[in-house]
């Protein structure tokens, strides 16, 4: 079962990512090493996801021109924007790993402990069960 909806919406979630994480590195020097590997994982998990979509036989959602994050002037907004951007992937991921199964939803839940541990690096609390709100 390929749960194409559930699939676009995290898409769409890592094109904001793609698109967030190169602001805030290239705004806070301290944030940067951390922001350049975050890029990387979702530029990668991106590229994956399109593939996967492709395979389905569908056309992947496209990435925007600019994302509303809220601002990102200071290094808390920041901190505090990429912790959400990251709750909102676990979130994606929880609803696929339920509406996928086999490869799909093992898929999905890798990627939601990795969103998950992504929010403790960012700051976040840690929570019983990530992805629900």
């Amino acid at each position: 079962m390929i749960a194409i909806e559930d699939l676009q919406t995290w898409l769409a979630l890592e094109h904001e990512a793609v698109w967030l994480y190169p602001v805030i590195g290239a705004r806070f020097a301290d944030l940067r090493p951390r922001a350049s590997t975050a890029f990387r994982t979702h530029r990668d998990t991106r590229d994956a996801l399109e593939r996967r979509i492709r395979v389905a036989g569908e056309d992947p959602v496209a990435n925007r021109l600019t994302y509303d994050v809220g601002p990102v002037d200071t290094e808390r907004r920041a901190l505090r924007a990429a912790r959400r951007l990251e709750a909102r992937i676990s979130a994606a991921c929880l609803a696929l790993a339920g509406a996928s199964e086999g490869d799909l939803r093992a898929y999905a839940i890798r990627n939601l402990t990795r969103a998950a541990l992504a929010e403790l690096t960012w700051g976040a609390r840690p929570q019983a069960f990530p992805g629900l709100p």
